[in-house]
């Protein structure tokens, strides 16, 4: 006699995206005035370079109820991304430089402020763990 056992766990593959994903953009604590300690603290920058990163956004909320995205709690949109249905408090942090072209500053020299609103979060879902802050959407 054989039995076959399916557990909700995450998948290997997946721990280390979805660990990355959490590190980056899920803070159920997260306020205006932490942004320049807290994007100091996580080093982030752009995507392979040390450029201090544009901007970044937190979600206001614990893993399972962003993780409920991927698991009935959002609309697909296709290309493995999913609006939430509902909204979420978020705090954006932008770097404080507004011309880009004028400003390259790395990391560690990078300023931040913060603002924060109620949207509409889409994220990327892979086997039902979310791995990538795609966009959020402001529902006026």
């Amino acid at each position: 006699m054989c039995a076959t056992v399916m557990v909700h766990s995450q998948p290997a593959d997946i721990s280390h995206r979805y660990t990355h994903f959490l590190r980056q953009h899920v803070k159920g604590d997260m306020t205006i005035q932490k942004c320049q300690g807290v994007m100091g603290y996580l080093e982030l920058t752009e995507s392979d370079s040390a450029n201090c990163k544009v901007k970044n956004t937190f979600i206001k909320a614990n893993s399972n109820q962003v993780r409920a995205i991927c698991t009935g709690g959002g609309t697909p949109m296709g290309n493995s991304l999913f609006e939430s249905n509902n909204r979420f408090p978020v705090v954006i942090c932008k770097h404080k430089c507004k011309k880009k072209t004028l400003c390259q500053h790395t990391h560690p020299r990078c300023e931040y402020e913060g603002s924060s609103s109620t949207r509409k979060v889409v994220i990327a879902c892979e086997r039902e763990w979310p791995v990538h802050y795609g966009d959020d959407i402001l529902i006026v």
